[in-house]
């Protein structure tokens, strides 16, 4: 029998022979990574990698049948994550992370921090939006709004989400305005950024225009 073909930048490993000589030769999954915007799973606003899940598995000596019952789903639910038919939840990549013994952010797939998101910090820190409106005591709607770059973020909750996630403060900032730029490519209303929010140099603070008060009472002519 042959030798399987060694792994090929940009082809997907499905040979089980050639997996595993990529397992051996720690060779970077096998695969040239994809552009960002081309890979499934921007809908749900983090970039869930399947073959950095296969490769992980065959790694730990696992089964997807026997993945599958470790975090309670089925082998083919498994199969359908691998081949990138599925994407897993934040919960389900908890549960897959927990069951292989690494971090949630090893089955994400990698990014240029100028590429990430805050909901890809969050995902890689394990935590749904739910999570980490909890921890600080936020409205779920606001921080989600917050989290796509629709709302304002002081410098002061910009400190907590980096505690959060266990970042730097220039990373979730960072990643903020990238959620911002994203949106307003897209043509997305945006809340203007004021003197009280953290800014970027392409993005100046919109002076806050001071309320009216009422309006002083002129009487009419002949009003006694």
């Amino acid at each position: 029998m042959e030798p399987a073909d060694p792994p090929v930048p940009g082809r997907l490993l499905t040979h089980p022979t050639a997996m595993r000589q990529a397992v051996a030769a720690d060779h970077p999954f096998g695969v040239t990574p994809e552009p960002p915007g081309d890979r499934k799973g921007m809908a749900r606003g983090y970039t869930f990698d399947p073959i950095r899940l296969r490769l992980t598995r065959v790694r730990a000596d696992l089964t997807q049948a026997e993945l599958g019952s470790l975090v309670g789903t089925t082998a083919s639910q498994i199969s359908h994550y691998e081949r990138g038919r599925a994407q897993p939840s934040v919960k389900s990549i908890q549960k897959l992370a927990v069951a292989l013994d690494i971090p949630p952010a090893t089955l994400l797939a990698t990014l240029d921090d100028a590429d990430k998101k805050l909901s890809d910090l969050r995902v890689s820190a394990g935590l749904t939006q739910a999570d980490v409106a909890d921890a600080l005591m936020l409205n779920d709607r606001n921080y989600s709004a917050i989290e796509r770059g629709e709302l304002g973020l002081t410098p002061a909750f910009a400190e907590q989400l980096a505690d959060t996630f266990g970042v730097t403060l220039d990373q979730v900032t960072a990643a903020y305005f990238n959620a911002r730029r994203h949106r307003r490519a897209r043509g997305m209303q945006l809340q203007p950024l004021r003197e009280e929010h953290v800014r970027s140099p392409d993005e100046p603070a919109v002076p806050r225009i001071p309320k009216k008060g009422p309006r002083p009472f002129t009487p009419p002519p002949g009003y006694d």
